[in-house]
């Protein structure tokens, strides 16, 4: 297995965010990631490759170009050490108050974009499994909005970056504890991508807004989106027999790669998430990985305690390997 790791997501060090109209720590720190990063090199002894930049044009495959020009513009607007928050929803193309623009933001999601696409460069020329290990995530950015920490929707472009070379069928299996929004929203009047869900119930967990079972797609798109709400605190075996539901979805549509957005956050120890998945589940859904016979895209999302995504990923990628 192939790892793309770029260490200047280190650069990225939003401080603050507000909830429950109260300013609180931000949770997206760069030692989550760092933290699986050592965990895979001491048990495994992997290597980390260091990936090529790609051109910013290729955001254009998911994003708005209003969207891009201006988040481009309010990040080197932005003094260094300094934050900016959304002031006027609408204007500011920000969907929450949890994702504060820094001098970094751009580029350190241009760069987490690179490490996605060239996990699918890897896959183009005969690797089966490969694991772009980036931050920050992804899959809350919706074509003209960034929100959850997210700024460009990397498992997003991706699917579309794969889709421009082999004009094949993408699957995009979401694991975070929150629903994925902004995927959702860039391909659910989208036949050719098949969007799969298990996360925490939006009646009571972030975003709110989607991840209900009844959003099954538009148009096109019409029952191709797949959302699986549970409650909080699943334990590893609800939410095993849930992913056997959605692998089943997944396989019934056969696609060319599959896109796993892969969090930790369901981690019992987890501060952000509300799940109660121990160490040894992780291991039996990267079994469940495994046995699926397709070619694997692995990007990272969320898990926001460094300990627990130790073990989590020790365990995942040990069932996956």
């Amino acid at each position: 297995m192939k790892i793309f790791y770029d260490r200047r997501h280190l650069l990225h060090i939003p401080k603050k965010e507000m909830d429950n109209g109260k300013w609180v720590e931000n949770a997206d720190k760069p030692d989550r990631i760092e933290a699986i990063r050592e965990s895979l090199e001491r048990h495994f002894g992997f290597s980390f490759n260091e990936p090529r930049d790609y051109y910013s044009s290729y955001l254009y495959l998911v994003h708005d170009h209003d969207y891009v020009h201006w988040l481009k513009k309010r990040s080197e607007g932005v003094e260094p050490g300094e934050e900016y928050f959304p002031e006027v929803f609408g204007y500011d193309k920000v969907f929450d108050t949890g994702t504060p623009i820094t001098r970094n933001s751009f580029f350190a999601a241009l760069n987490a974009v690179s490490a996605s696409l060239n996990a699918v460069d890897e896959i183009l020329t005969g690797e089966t499994i490969v694991y772009a290990l980036c931050r920050p995530p992804g899959h809350h950015a919706s074509s003209s909005q960034a929100g959850g920490y997210c700024y460009f929707n990397n498992a997003a472009i991706a699917a579309r970056y794969f889709q421009k070379y082999t004009h094949g069928y993408v699957a995009i299996l979401d694991l975070d504890f929150h629903h994925g929004n902004g995927t959702q929203e860039i391909f659910y009047a989208d036949s050719t991508v098949l969007y799969v869900s298990l996360h925490g119930d939006p009646e009571k967990f972030y975003p709110w807004i989607s991840g209900y079972d009844w959003e099954i797609g538009e148009e096109d798109g019409v029952g191709y989106n797949f959302n699986f709400p549970l409650p909080g605190e699943t334990t590893g075996t609800d939410y095993l027999r849930t992913l056997e539901k959605a692998l089943a979805e997944i396989e019934n549509f056969d696609p060319d790669l599959l896109i796993v957005s892969l969090g930790f956050d369901t981690h019992k120890e987890d501060p952000v998430g509300h799940f109660s998945l121990e160490d040894k589940d992780y291991y039996l859904i990267g079994k469940a990985l495994k046995d699926l016979d397709f070619s694997i895209v692995l990007i990272q999302e969320g898990g926001y305690n460094p300990d627990a995504n130790m073990r989590a990923s020790r365990n995942f990628f040990a069932g996956l390997l």
